[in-house]
């Protein structure tokens, strides 16, 4: 995982862009690579956009790749998506756009580009205004930036989920787990949603350092019939932490 986070002097407009790659291993001799970009937009602590670079790898194999957009309007988050099956496909609908194919390129900056491709307009993506909460966070900048800046007395979140046509949003409750020890606070939540399980919970936690870097995150999913765990640790970071 990598996160980048820069303030535009201009405007005060923030951007937070997470990368990641997950690799996993389902049954034996079955090989998953997973790759996920979440890029935000924030302008006053509010969601201004985001876009979404997912792909989905078996055994060598692209199984999907799609490029969503999600930009704030008048009528809540208007949804814009990219996506072809194989590169010819890719070749035939948005030729402008074929230079981001190749997952060797992943994370190499495409917004620009996408805004010119021609993607199609996907009104049963959008987040409607009314869903549109002052709190409203993505998944990734909620996790890897705005966990940095939780209160001491925790707080609440909505939670966007880019890309699904229904269940659009996640309400949370975020909770210190106990006091501040050896430097670190350890926040953490749950939630029950219907395409998991909504009887058991799945989880996330987030260890923050008193100076307000992130030190670690770790989480279960639970489905119907499966669970998954996964840690992220820090390995580096650079710049300073900012509490607001």
């Amino acid at each position: 995982m990598a996160t980048s986070v820069s303030t535009r002097v201009t405007d005060g407009t923030t951007t937070v862009d997470v990368t990641g790659v997950f690799l996993g291993t389902p049954w034996p001799f079955v090989h998953v690579r997973y790759l996920m970009q979440e890029i935000s937009t924030w302008k006053s602590d509010q969601l201004q956009s985001v876009a979404v670079n997912s792909r989905y790898i078996l055994d060598g194999f692209i199984v999907r790749q799609e490029w969503d957009l999600f930009d704030r309007g008048t009528d809540g988050l208007e949804a814009y998506r990219l996506q072809g099956k194989t590169l010819a496909d890719i070749r035939r609908k948005f030729p402008t756009f074929v230079g981001h194919w190749d997952p060797a390129d992943f994370g190499q900056p495409w917004i620009e580009d996408y805004r010119v491709a021609g993607a199609e307009r996907r009104p049963d993506l959008d987040l409607p205004a009314s869903s549109v909460r002052p709190d409203l966070r993505s998944p990734l900048a909620l996790a890897f930036y705005w966990s940095r800046r939780i209160p001491g007395t925790g707080q609440a979140a909505s939670v966007f989920l880019p890309g699904f046509k229904r269940n659009k949003r996640v309400d949370l409750t975020i909770a210190a787990a106990d006091p501040p020890r050896d430097g670190r606070r350890l926040w953490q939540t749950s939630v029950r949603y219907p395409t998991l399980s909504m009887t058991v919970a799945s989880t996330a936690k987030a260890w923050v350092s008193v100076d307000g870097h992130l030190l670690e995150l770790a989480g279960s999913v639970e489905g119907a019939n499966y669970t998954a765990y996964g840690v992220v640790r820090q390995e580096s970071c650079t710049g300073t932490a900012e509490n607001h």
